[in-house]
C-alpha cells in the first residue's frame, strides 16, 4: 500500500512539473514584437556593409563611391549580406535609392572632393520612433530615434 502511495505521489510531481517544464520549454514564435527588435541589428550590419564596401572601393579607386557605383562595383559585399541574413530568396537585389530594400532608406552623400561620405540609413517601418543610423568614412555608426 505504501509503494503504490509513493508510486501515485511520484506520478503526479513528474506530471505536474513535466507540464511547467514543457511550457518554458517551447519555442518563441516570432512576433512582430520580436521582428522589430531585430530590424535595427539588420540595420546596422547593413550600414557595416556599406561602410565596408566603401573602404574597398576607395583602396582600389583612390576616392568614395555613390550608392550606384558602390552597390555594382562592390557587390560581393551586398550579396554576402543578404546571403548571411537570409534575404536571397525574398530581396536578390538591391535597389537604387533611396529605398535600397523594402522598408530601407538610404542616403549616401559623397564629397565632392570623394575623400569622405555621410550615410544615413532610415527604417521606413518604424511608425513609432523613427530609427535610423548613421554613419561616414571614420566607420562610426550612431544610431538615433525621433525625439518625442
Amino acid at each position: 500500500m505504501k509503494k503504490h502511495r509513493i508510486l501515485l505521489c511520484t506520478i503526479l510531481l513528474v506530471l505536474t512539473f513535466g507540464s511547467v517544464t514543457r511550457h518554458f520549454a517551447q519555442d518563441a514564435p516570432t512576433s512582430p514584437a520580436r521582428a522589430a527588435q531585430e530590424r535595427p541589428l539588420v540595420g546596422i550590419a547593413l550600414l557595416r556593409t556599406i561602410n565596408t564596401g566603401e573602404l574597398g572601393y576607395k583602396h582600389k579607386y583612390g576616392s568614395y563611391a555613390t550608392w550606384q557605383v558602390l552597390s555594382l562595383n562592390e557587390a560581393n559585399y551586398f550579396e554576402e549580406f543578404l546571403s548571411i541574413h537570409g534575404l536571397v530568396q525574398s530581396h536578390p537585389r538591391f535597389g537604387n535609392a533611396p529605398e535600397i530594400l523594402p522598408g530601407w532608406s538610404l542616403r549616401l552623400n559623397v564629397h565632392t572632393d570623394g575623400q569622405g561620405y555621410d550615410v544615413l540609413l532610415e527604417d521606413q517601418t518604424d511608425k513609432d520612433y523613427g530609427y535610423a543610423a548613421l554613419s561616414d568614412e571614420r566607420g562610426i555608426i550612431r544610431e538615433c530615434k525621433w525625439l518625442k
